[in-house]
C-alpha cells in the first residue's frame, strides 16, 4: 500500500510478513524481524531506520500535488 489515511501528514505505516526482504520506504517500513537480524525494535528504532530508507519511487504518482 503506497498511501493511506494521514500518509501526507507524517504518518509512518508499519507492515510485516511479506515473504521477501524488502525493508520498505521512508514512510512505510517492514517491521518483520526477518529483515532486521531477528531483533525486536522499539518505535524509536523503527522511526530512525525509516528515515534512512529511500522515498517510495511511486510516492508522487499516487496523489496529486497541491500548490
Amino acid at each position: 500500500m503506497i498511501t493511506w489515511n494521514h500518509a501526507r501528514r507524517g504518518a509512518l505505516q508499519l507492515f510485516g510478513h511479506i515473504h521477501n526482504n524488502w525493508r520498505g520506504s521512508r514512510n512505510s517500513i517492514n517491521v518483520g524481524v526477518d529483515v532486521w537480524d531477528f531483533m525486536a525494535m522499539t518505535y524509536d528504532d523503527v522511526a530512525r531506520r525509516a528515515r534512512k530508507l529511500l522515498v517510495n519511487k511511486h510516492w508522487l504518482d499516487v496523489e496529486h500535488r497541491r500548490g
